[in-house]
């Protein structure tokens, strides 16, 4: 399966080699690599001539004016020619070199409209980092919290059927991308549970600066797709009953002893929650 990387960049030559060394390691590699540009001033356009004189897959760095992240991943979906497409920021990584082959594998083999996995959320201020989980992913954890969009490969056929990210909004599209694809659509997800991604602090999702702003618009969002009495439930979910693991369809990749590669190569690469019965 081949997998179109796109990235959405503005000002941040600074942070683009440690993001671009993330794509060279992959194995296999990206068909291409698509970074959309927001008409850049600093040396943005130089760090990326050189990584296209470099790169054995094709780059294709578009300078344009966009209405804002979301305006620019629609449109660099548009130009994609893979068979999934991967959003990766200009200031986050993929963690290893198998990062996205194993994404795309289960993208494969389960026929999944989307999959998505964990994430490592990198404190550069510190040095720290956390891991954030997706296991319990569900109708009710989905209404008080999204999927981190590093975790995210999508199946480019689903994306063209359910439509583009809502470029209206700021920071929440991705969020109200998987709600409705999931709640209203009934879109098929598979979950890894494995960090492929590092998310790196600094953006509007988690910047104390714009947390106000974020935070409506995600409510915004929420209500789109769920009533108050749902949020309420959704509310009481996590504070008790989100102990139990519900969740989606899942690759035990968490366990020390799991070849993720053998568990794809032998179909063996799915297996259901039996406590998943709170579904979509």
């Amino acid at each position: 399966m081949t997998t179109s990387i796109i990235t959405p960049t503005w000002n941040r030559a600074h942070v683009l080699p440690r993001m671009l060394a993330s794509v060279e390691s992959q194995v296999p590699l990206p068909c291409e690599h698509i970074l959309m540009d927001n008409m850049s001033s600093d040396s943005t356009e130089q760090v990326l001539r050189d990584y296209s004189a470099r790169a054995p897959y094709p780059v294709h760095h578009v300078r344009a004016m966009d209405t804002g992240i979301y305006d620019a991943m629609n449109k660099g979906a548009a130009l994609a020619r893979g068979e999934a497409l991967y959003f990766l920021n200009d200031d986050d990584t993929l963690l290893a070199s198998d990062s996205l082959y194993t994404m795309a594998a289960l993208l494969q083999n389960t026929r999944s409209d989307f999959v998505f996995a964990d994430v490592m959320v990198i404190d550069p201020a510190t040095h720290t980092s956390r891991r954030r989980s997706h296991r319990q992913v569900n109708r009710h954890t989905l209404a008080e919290k999204s999927i981190c969009q590093q975790a995210m490969l999508f199946g480019a056929e689903a994306f063209r059927r359910y439509g583009n990210f809502d470029a209206s909004l700021r920071a929440a599209a991705d969020y109200d991308w998987v709600l409705r694809t999931l709640l209203t659509k009934r879109a098929k997800a598979a979950y890894l549970a494995h960090a492929v991604a590092g998310f790196y602090l600094g953006g509007i999702s988690n910047d104390v600066q714009h947390k106000a702003v974020f935070d409506a618009e995600m409510q915004s969002v929420r209500s789109r797709y769920y009533t108050p009495a749902d949020q309420s439930l959704a509310r009481s979910y996590r504070r008790t009953w989100r102990k139990v693991p519900y969740g989606l369809t899942f690759v035990p990749t968490s366990h020390p002893a799991v070849d993720v590669k053998s568990y794809l190569r032998l179909g063996k690469n799915i297996i259901p929650n039996p406590l998943a019965w709170i579904g979509f």
